[in-house]
């Protein structure tokens, strides 16, 4: 069996995950760019599943944590739209593609983290506040809280930390409830260590995304925010036609 060095081992770990932090999986990607070759081919992926998607879904849009995120497990019928290495930019450059945001009845908003890397925190408020005036008015909103890192384990750019995210997270909360459809979900306090870090246990090994353990929690405060539009849109009197 080869013995690999630990220097190896630590370069090896830090490429892994700036690939997955910037979406670049493809040979020709520039490590700075925002929206890649990768971004790019997924979006045209989820432009042959849009017309297909059944009246009534929950459309989870936003990065990785979503990608890898089973949807179904907070609400079905749903369809996912993360991509890996997203950003806010990245998704204002692609909801003009999702035809069936207007045939929703919640749409799920998990993004920023990546942001960190690219902007400042008041340039990211001002990009949600353009998503929010993107998306269909009669639709309801679910939006995730930046989720927190391991610092101990977190070995990307020291741009994306803690106090930042917590700070974003306070302005972000501060938009989402000056809008009627909006519905904030906090970090869930299972989901953190004492220290306010993303809990050791519950990442997977790079410190930044969530195992199935901590999937599980997260799909949990999800449901329940989704579950409180659905109860809603169930005791409403039917429209007239």
């Amino acid at each position: 069996m080869q013995t690999i060095h630990p220097n190896e081992a630590r370069r090896r770990r830090l490429l892994r995950l700036g690939l997955t932090l910037l979406g670049a999986v493809h040979l020709g990607a520039t490590p700075a760019a925002e929206i890649t070759a990768h971004h790019e081919r997924m979006v045209r992926y989820h432009g042959r599943m849009d017309a297909n998607v059944p009246d009534g879904a929950i459309v989870f849009i936003g990065d990785s944590l979503v990608q890898g995120l089973c949807t179904d497990a907070v609400a079905f019928p749903s369809v996912n739209f993360g991509i890996g290495g997203d950003t806010t930019a990245g998704v204002l450059a692609r909801l003009p593609r999702y035809q069936c945001l207007r045939r929703a009845s919640v749409i799920v908003l998990a993004v920023g983290v990546n942001d960190l890397m690219f902007r400042r925190n008041d340039e990211i408020v001002r990009n949600f506040r353009r998503i929010l005036a993107a998306l269909p008015p009669e639709r309801p909103v679910v939006w995730s809280a930046v989720l927190p890192v391991n610092r101990a384990l977190y070995q990307g750019p020291v741009s994306v930390n803690n106090e930042r995210i917590r700070a974003l997270n306070a302005s972000l909360q501060a938009v989402c409830a000056a809008d009627s459809r909006c519905v904030w979900v906090e970090v869930p306090a299972r989901l953190m260590a004492p220290d306010g870090d993303l809990a050791a246990g519950l990442q997977d090994g790079d410190g930044i995304h969530l195992n199935g353990a901590g999937n599980e929690i997260w799909i949990a405060r999800l449901r329940t925010a989704v579950d409180r539009f659905r109860s809603a849109q169930s005791a409403a009197p039917p429209r007239s036609h």
